[in-house]
This record gives structure tokens, C-alpha cells and sequence, in this order.
């Protein structure tokens, strides 16, 4: 009597499936409508029939507010749900669901209205967020022109904190997350409105925040900082990860005591400002079962999703650019995962980097088969996080340096690398780690530590050439003036110019190329790795019109490191760098000043430290 009950059901899909008649897709929401401000939303689609076969479903979700146009939140992907997280005010929203049948191509929509509203009721209240260190203050409207934010410190503290201001809406309540507070501890937060010049506070309301889970690695201070230092950035944001999974970016004050963290295990390429966070992780795509490094994603400080894609939509919308991904055994090309970077440009775009790989014939690389080679893309996404441009490296850079390390990458083989779907290994060619955007010409700096390069990309917002404009570093087009014998880096990490607009570079040398790590063999421990000694903080000077590069600072850290780092320049003219992953399982941040003696340290035990962001607040964020 089952089986009788079924035929008719998976005739119906097959005939549906046949016809390819629109996908019959409904939107439920986990709560109703309305709901007051800083309520996040749970949707789910269910979809007709068509469940009942095994082709894959991909959802995008898409919000339209107060009638505008719609903004994507969720690109095409597996999961049929989505948190989302409306913006702080009130709101009249229309959420939208499309559904893409990969195989058959048919598609269906739906979409819900919702309302957001008000959660003040005539005066300013505190609420509880999802993330117990983070605070939502809620005020009442202020008048057009003014300017509110949110003042907070610890009780029985003098230090006060405070907000970013922001405008006044005239008739719309003002709404703010609070962050950067120590763990279950009383707090006092209060309003304060400008007008003219002049403050208007409001009432100290009392919050306390919750506890933490106790899952964070131990953080200990290597070298005290001198009295006073709190007035250089006293924020450090730590990009943190580790091998057992439940590795997290989070903060914490000059003491080392924890005061933000990020709620998801994904892992910080850079600092936003306002209290946003792009971010990269494992998760599912829109075209296949990868899981490693999957999802590029706008994270804000209470770990909501602003906007996310995936690579998998990501290489589709790449297919018209001549990038073909078939990423299976038997395919030729595939993009398979992010890697290492994402920052924002000035006009709300992103660049993020992801890896590219080509079965190659024998020969490449000195192979004696076929070969993988995995290089990189670097690539434009509009605020949408819809691909604008790409600039491959198998179009610009030379096919034939291969790896100076003589690097192989594996999914999942602890090697830094992104997915390899192509072949069981590949030749790790060029491990591109960071980027640097030049405002004055829209070129870029890439990192590619496998050639032991930066190298300067004719970008120009991605209507330039794409061709190599020049490599600084051993063997490319600068010359050194340097006392040291050894002047050039290996193996480097965060690589840009700073302060913007000038010519003077900072980086992080992880160390001596030749000593570097192969990947591990499968089923090896990679705390096993060999490091490679000698990690530097390097800040150069850089003639770009006749290739001479000076080397100003050139600061051990007092650690060997396996990978990770950076380098910032602290307002005060000092540096802070990061050895990100010395043995045992540790990274260590040291603040240097301006003659490159050492003045703070601050480590972690049990965790290694991508990057770390040194700030003045949770707001604040980095040049680089």
C-alpha cells in the first residue's frame, strides 16, 4: 500500500520536472509580523513536489525595504533557511525567496511583507542581545540635524566609552548595539544627543552582561606596557583559530581580558567601520557538496549575517568571464574556495581572493604527469556581493616560477590552502594571502608569499590591464638599501601601504624561505610542522620610479613562526605586528615603537592568531 502511495507522488515530480512549470515555494517566517527593532527573523522556504526529487534546490533571499530596491542577504545556496537581521529602525520590509532547480533551471519565487517597529516606549530602554556581551540601546526619536550615540563604562569605573554618532531620524527611534564589555559585569549606559555643539545626557540605565562559555584560548602579557599606554589603540581584535574546531576571532583589552567575540567559527580577514566584520568560513555553495572555505560573509557585532555568498555562486557568475568551473576529478578548471582575504573599497565594493586551479600537462612545473596547479583570482564584488571584475594570475603571472617552497595542497590538509577538487594534490604556486588598495590609481598590492613577492597589479578598479607592473622582493625589480645582510622577506603577511597614499609599506617576514614547511603528510599532526625561525616586522620605503626599496624598520618579534601575521602603524608612529603561529600552538601581537624596540607583547596559548587588529574601539577599524 506505500509503494502504491508513492508512484503517484514521484510521477508527479517527474512530470513536473518534465514540464518544468515554475517551483511552487512558500516563505514562513518563525516569528509574526510586527516585531520591534533588533529582533532577528528566522525564514524558511518549503518547497512543492519538486522536494520529492533528488535534483539540488538553491535559495537566495533578498529584502526590500520601505520600497526600495532588493538588496541580496543570502546569495543562491543549499540551505532552504536564513536568519536575517533588518537594519536598526523602524521599517515597512518585503522579503523575497527565489528557488533554482540546478538541474532543470526552473525557478520560483516568494515573498512576505513585514513590519518593524518601534521598541521604545517613550523612553530609553536596554535590551539583551543573542550575543551576552553586546547591548541594544533604544532611544526615542531626536530631532533632524542632531546627533546621537551612547555613552557606557563599568560601574565604578571613571573610564567612559562611548558610540560613533550618528544622525538623528526625526521621527524614527535611535537604535544602537553597545559592545565592548567585559563578561558579567554591571555596566551604565545612557543617551546623549548633540545639537550645535551642545550634549544632551540622558539617564544612566543599568545593564549587566552574561557570562562566556569559557571556550577561548588563555591570553597572557609577555611584556608589560608602559604607564599610559591605553592612550595608544587599546583594543585588540584577535583573528584567532585552531585545530580542534572551536577556534573564534575575539577581543580584549591591554590586561588580555576578553571583552567581544565573534559568535560563529568563522575567521576575520578585516575590520570594517561602524562594527563590521568580513569574514570567511566552511559552509555549503550553491553547486556542489564542498564544505572548506566556501562562504565570504558581512558579519555585524552581535554576529548577525548582513550579506553572504558563496564560492560556488561566485564561480557561476564568473562563467561569462571566461572562467569555466568543473570542479570534479575529470574537470579542467576550477574555482574551489576563498582564501586568506577580503577587504572593503571606498565605494562599498569588496576584493576577496579565491583559488583557481588547472590541470596542467606534463611538463609544468618540472612535472613529470599531468599536473594541478592551483593559482589565484582576485576578484570585484559590488555591494551586492555580485562579481564587477577578476583578475586571474594564470593571465598574468609566469607559469613556469613554480612554488619556492615547492608547496602541495590538499582539502583539509592543514596547509593554508583553499579546496582541491581537480586531483588528490595540487602545486601550491602562488598561496596569495593579502591585498592593498591604492586609492590614488585603484591599483593593487598582492601578497603571494610562495614566490616570496608583492606584487603591483595595473587594476585601476578593475578596468586596468591586469599586467604585473612590478615585485618587490628577493630576485624581483627593487633594489635594497639596507645594512642588513639578509634584507628581504619570506613568506610574508599583510602587505600594504600606510598611511594610505604614501610610500611606505609594512608587512610581517614569517621567515627564511628555505627553511619552509611542506605540507603534511595525510593523517600527520600539522602542530607537527617544522617552523621557519626568525619573524620580522618590516616597514620599508618604497621609490617606485627607480626601484630602490629602504628598509626603515626591521624588528625581530622573539618568535618562530609556521604562518599567519601582520603589521599595522599605531597612531602614536609605533607598529603592532603578529607571529601568528608559533610551537606550541600560540600566536604572539608586540608593539613596537618608532625605532622598532619593543614596548608591549601580548600571546595566545592554545590558539594560533591569523591576524590581529589593533583599534580604539569596536567601532574603529584599521587603515589596512
Amino acid at each position: 500500500m506505500r509503494r502504491l502511495l508513492v508512484l503517484p507522488l514521484l510521477l508527479s515530480a517527474a512530470f513536473l520536472r518534465a514540464t518544468e512549470v515554475p517551483i511552487t515555494v512558500q516563505l514562513l517566517t518563525s516569528v509574526a509580523s510586527p516585531q520591534p527593532v533588533g529582533t532577528p527573523i528566522g525564514l524558511t522556504s518549503s518547497i512543492g513536489l519538486e522536494s520529492l526529487s533528488r535534483d539540488m534546490f538553491v535559495f537566495q533571499y533578498s529584502v526590500s525595504v520601505n520600497g526600495g530596491p532588493f538588496r541580496i542577504v543570502r546569495d543562491f545556496s543549499q540551505p532552504p533557511s536564513f536568519v536575517w537581521t533588518p537594519d536598526l529602525f523602524e521599517q515597512t520590509a518585503t522579503v523575497r525567496v527565489r528557488v533554482r532547480n540546478n538541474e532543470t533551471k526552473a525557478t520560483g519565487q516568494a515573498e512576505v511583507p513585514f513590519q518593524i517597529v518601534s521598541r521604545t516606549k517613550g523612553s530609553a530602554s536596554v535590551t539583551h542581545t543573542s550575543h551576552p556581551l553586546v547591548a541594544l540601546f533604544s532611544a526615542p526619536p531626536c530631532p533632524t540635524g542632531s546627533q546621537f550615540r551612547v555613552a557606557f563604562h563599568a560601574e565604578g569605573e571613571e573610564s567612559v566609552s562611548r558610540t560613533p554618532n550618528q544622525p538623528c531620524r526625526g521621527s524614527i527611534s535611535s537604535n544602537v548595539y553597545v559592545a565592548g564589555m567585559r563578561a558579567d559585569t554591571e555596566y551604565r549606559l545612557r543617551s546623549e544627543v548633540s545639537t550645535g555643539g551642545n550634549a544632551a545626557p540622558g539617564d544612566w540605565l543599568p545593564f549587566r552582561t552574561g557570562i562566556l562559555d569559557g571556550n577561548f584560548p588563555a591570553v597572557t602579557i609577555q611584556t608589560a606596557p608602559p604607564a599610559g599606554y591605553d592612550d595608544v589603540e587599546p583594543v585588540i581584535i584577535f583573528s584567532a583559530l585552531s585545530f580542534d574546531g572551536n577556534g573564534r576571532p575575539f577581543a580584549t583589552d591591554l590586561q588580555g581580558r576578553v571583552i567581544w567575540y565573534l559568535r560563529s567559527r568563522d575567521w576575520i580577514t578585516r575590520v570594517i567601520p561602524g562594527g563590521r566584520f568580513l569574514t570567511l568560513g566552511d559552509g555549503m555553495n550553491s553547486v556542489n557538496s564542498a564544505h572548506e572555505g566556501q562562504v565570504l560573509r558581512e558579519l555585524d557585532l552581535a554576529g548577525n549575517i548582513v550579506r553572504e555568498t558563496n564560492i560556488g555562486r561566485v564561480a557561476e557568475q564568473l562563467e561569462s568571464r571566461g572562467i569555466h568551473s568543473d570542479c570534479h576529478k575529470a574537470g579542467r578548471e576550477c574555482v574551489g574556495g576563498f582564501h586568506h582575504e577580503a577587504i572593503r573599497l571606498p565605494n562599498g565594493h569588496t576584493l576577496t581572493v579565491a583559488g583557481i586551479e588547472r590541470m596542467m600537462p606534463t611538463g609544468t612545473q618540472g612535472s613529470k604527469l599531468p599536473v594541478d596547479v592551483l593559482g589565484d583570482v582576485v576578484i570585484d564584488l559590488d555591494d551586492d556581493f555580485q562579481v564587477d571584475a577578476v583578475w586571474n594570475s594564470f593571465d598574468h603571472m609566469d607559469l613556469n616560477r613554480k612554488s619556492l617552497n615547492e608547496a602541495k595542497c590538499q582539502t583539509g590538509g592543514g596547509d593554508g590552502c583553499p579546496a582541491v577538487l581537480l586531483a588528490d594534490e595540487a602545486n601550491g604556486w602562488l598561496h596569495s594571502n593579502s591585498l592593498n588598495y591604492i586609492p590614488s590609481t585603484g591599483d593593487l598590492l598582492i601578497s603571494m608569499p610562495e614566490q616570496n613577492w608583492v606584487v603591483k597589479i595595473d587594476w585601476k578598479d578593475g578596468k586596468g590591464s591586469g599586467k604585473v607592473l612590478w615585485r618587490l622582493g628577493k630576485d624581483g625589480d627593487f633594489t635594497t638599501d639596507s645594512k642588513d645582510p639578509n634584507p628581504w622577506f619570506s613568506f610574508q603577511h599583510d602587505a600594504g601601504f600606510e598611511p594610505v597614499g604614501s610610500d611606505i609599506l609594512t608587512l610581517t617576514d614569517d621567515g627564511d624561505a628555505g627553511n619552509a614547511f611542506g605540507p603534511p603528510a595525510p593523517g600527520s599532526d600539522p602542530k607537527a610542522q617544522k617552523p621557519k625561525p626568525g619573524v620580522r616586522a618590516q616597514v620599508w620605503k618604497l621609490d617606485e620610479q627607480k626601484h630602490v626599496a629602504t628598509l626603515l624598520v626591521n624588528a625581530p618579534l622573539g618568535v618562530n613562526t609556521i604562518c599567519c601575521g601582520s603589521m599595522q602603524v599605531l597612531k602614536n608612529g609605533g607598529y603592532s605586528a603578529v607571529g601568528g603561529w608559533s610551537l606550541p600552538v600560540k600566536g604572539r601581537t608586540t608593539d613596537f615603537d618608532k625605532n622598532g624596540k619593543p614596548v608591549f607583547a601580548i600571546e595566545l596559548v592554545g590558539a594560533a592568531d591569523y591576524r590581529s587588529y589593533r583599534v580604539a574601539d569596536m567601532y574603529s577599524a584599521p587603515i589596512k
